[in-house]
């Protein structure tokens, strides 16, 4: 019998978010198969998508300190084969930089995170 492998099997994913909500996060995108690392702050994302050579991040539009994620956006824009998903709530005012990548309202449950993850695995070809 043969089982088909997990989605996001072998795709590193880099979390920055407080921390109830990239703990769900983690165990949402680790069940998919995917290598999950956690930070708090823009540059710690950075650093570690860097690291790992991470193919998507996965970021709130703020982080710990209250600063707007705009390094994590360019990092992921200035980088090849690097995806991007702002899971936050609608912000206003953030600015136009921050649009890049998928945005999920962080009123959808994990699962829809998940999803975006499998289809930027796939526009990546990762």
């Amino acid at each position: 019998m043969m089982f088909s492998a997990p989605p996001l099997e072998g795709f590193v994913v880099i979390v920055q978010h407080e921390t109830d909500v990239a703990r769900r996060l983690e165990a949402a995108l680790s069940h998919a198969g995917a290598t999950v690392f956690i930070a708090s702050r823009a540059w710690e994302t950075v650093e570690l998508r860097k690291k790992y050579d991470a193919q998507l991040v996965v970021f709130d539009s703020h982080d710990a300190d209250g600063e707007a994620n705009e390094p994590v956006v360019v990092d992921a824009r200035l980088m090849a084969n690097v995806g991007a998903i702002r899971y936050s709530a609608e912000v206003e005012g953030l600015p136009e930089l921050m649009s890049f990548g998928t945005w999920i309202d962080i009123v959808r449950p994990t699962a829809d995170v998940v999803a975006a993850a499998v289809e930027w695995r796939r526009v990546l070809g990762a």
